[in-house]
């Protein structure tokens, strides 16, 4: 179900829940009101009608007092002298109530409202009535009435409440002149002591009831219109809310569908172009969210392809400090940018072992004549040395042991511009630079030399070299010679590594060399003091012979 039905529906379902709750729930409230304001209407004309009530039973009351009291009872004791309230003296008692009669008579009349009478009745069993309104048949009689829903005679009741109150209110049902049913009815009685009777009347109450069921069915009705009324409202309400949530969903879902289709071409990593929406709400801040995203993402792609082209400086900006894609962007930069520097320091690194492996190549080559003539081999040695260094100059000087009493350096080859100078040097052991390079079997480089050390001869004149090289020639851990060279380029860390590894095979192939030279020195030396030697057996031989030949002569000439 897409947004633009669910957001009416769902409105419309709240709405509409809503609208019941609320309804019912002021309905409930005015239904509450209603009955409590019929109740307190109830009551209140029930009041009315019990203070009428009562003011009948106690007018009536006073008059029967007054009566009793001033004149009949007062008259009698002072012509009798015998009070009414002892026993006995019924014939006088009868005088007296003889004399009420004419009270009596008076309350037959009274009325009020308009069915209100007053009754009288004994207060003892079988409760005879004395005087009945309306009813003069009753008079005289005992009569019984039974309360609705029990079997308590209604004179017993009023006989109760007097003995125990002396006076009160008594609700029942009776039936009401002229009509042969039961109605509401309220009474009120009250105890004259002196002549026990109940003085009472009552007022039928059933009109209160119609103009409460009146009332009630009043409430109902309305409430019915306004269950109706509510039910319109709602259904109106929820139309029109409906309407207004379908329209406002239909643009709404407009704008996210469209953002939803970018989204989806993104997601499958299609080229998008930006929404460019027009809107103040947060559609349109979400649009412009996308559009800063796709902004992005171009920026992303951008950055990508001039990476993927080599171009590892291409400019970049991320969306935020947070921008994980795009730091991560970065650090792929920069992880690119190390691997590439690494890769550029493998490749020189490997260039610079190829260099010296195809150095240490070229100088095995040339030192492969080792029946030449020492010099020779070291001139071929120092000439490619500096050649392939592309340095100035370079010499190689040999420890010349010949005469152990006369032990010093000798500059066996020397190289400067493609000439080769053959001259004698000598240098003694510890003299200068080459001397202490000897004594102390370690290379020594220098890149400030003192201006009167060497000179470097060029066509635009001579010059002083930039840097010099002197590295010893090693044996185990004897030196048995000295590599010397001059440049005006300062010569790189792996150009001395690889003239010092040059140096080992240098230095076993002259050691090979010159031990070759004394084995040959040695032999020719042994050659020819083995020819002296014959020679001199061979005159020694001779001077034998002669000497034998002599003594031979001698010994014929004495035997003569």
């Amino acid at each position: 179900m897409k947004i633009k039905t669910k957001l009416p529906l769902f409105t419309s379902i709240t709405v509409l829940f809503s609208i019941t709750f609320i309804a019912a729930f002021s309905i409930f409230s005015f239904y509450n009101r209603t009955i409590e304001n019929i109740e307190n209407y109830r009551q209140e004309e029930i009041a009315k009608v019990k203070e009428t009530l009562k003011d009948m039973v106690d007018l009536s009351y006073e008059m029967i007092a007054q009566s009793y009291e001033k004149q009949t009872a007062k008259s009698i004791e002072e012509t009798y002298g015998i009070s009414l309230s002892e026993s006995g003296n019924e014939s006088i008692k009868m005088l007296a109530i003889n004399t009420l009669n004419i009270t009596l008579e008076n309350l037959k009349v009274l009325r009020y409202g308009k069915d209100g009478y007053i009754w009288i009745n004994k207060i003892d069993p079988p409760y005879e009535v004395v005087m009945h309104a309306t009813r003069p048949d009753m008079e005289g009689s005992s009569w019984v009435f039974i309360m609705e829903g029990t079997n308590v005679n209604v004179y017993e009741a009023f006989a109760d409440i007097c003995n125990e109150y002396g006076e009160g209110y008594l609700e029942y049902s009776f039936y009401k002149p002229g009509q042969n049913e039961r109605l509401p009815k309220l009474s009120y009685i009250k105890l004259f002591k002196p002549l026990g009777w109940v003085i009472g009347t009552g007022d039928y109450i059933d009109n209160i009831e119609k103009e409460v069921k009146k009332k009630t069915g009043e409430l109902e009705a309305q409430i019915s219109r306004l269950i109706y009324l509510t039910i319109i409202i709602g259904i109106l309400l929820v139309a029109i809310a409906s309407a207004i949530l379908y329209f406002l969903g239909a643009t709404i879902t407009s704008a996210i569908a469209q953002v939803s289709d970018q989204l989806l071409k993104m997601a499958k990593g299609h080229r998008v172009e930006k929404l460019e929406i027009e809107r103040s709400d947060e559609i349109g801040e979400m649009g412009k969210s996308l559009d800063t995203l796709i902004d992005g993402v171009s920026s992303y792609t951008e950055f990508a392809n001039q990476i993927g082209k080599g171009n590892l400086d291409a400019k970049f900006q991320t969306l935020s400090e947070s921008d994980e894609l795009g730091n991560s962007l970065l650090e792929m930069r920069e992880s690119l940018k190390s691997a590439r520097k690494e890769e550029e320091i493998r490749q020189v690194e490997n260039k610079k072992r190829s260099w010296m492996a195809e150095g240490q190549t070229l100088i095995n080559e040339v030192m492969r004549g080792t029946g030449e003539d020492l010099k020779i081999i070291s001139h071929r040695i120092i000439s490619t040395l500096v050649k392939y260094l592309d340095a100035n100059q370079g010499g190689l000087f040999i420890l010349n042991d010949d005469d152990p009493k006369d032990v010093y350096i000798e500059l066996m080859a020397s190289f400067a511009y493609n000439r080769s100078r053959f001259h004698q040097k000598r240098i003694e052991i510890g003299d200068g630079i080459i001397g202490a390079c000897f004594l102390e079997k370690e290379r020594i480089f220098m890149t400030k030399l003192p201006d009167d050390y060497m000179e470097i001869r060029s066509g635009l004149g001579t010059a002083n070299p930039s840097s010099l090289l002197v590295v010893p020639l090693k044996t185990e851990d004897n030196v048995i010679g000295v590599i010397e060279i001059a440049s005006f380029n300062v010569l790189q860390e792996h150009e001395i590594e690889f003239v010092e590894k040059a140096s080992e095979n240098i230095s076993a192939n002259l050691f090979t060399s010159k031990a070759s030279r004394r084995t040959e020195q040695l032999l020719e030396m042994f050659r020819k003091q083995a020819e002296e030697k014959a020679a001199q057996e061979a005159e020694m031989r001779q001077n034998l012979e002669e000497l034998e030949m002599l003594r031979e002569k001698l010994k014929e000439e004495q035997h003569l």
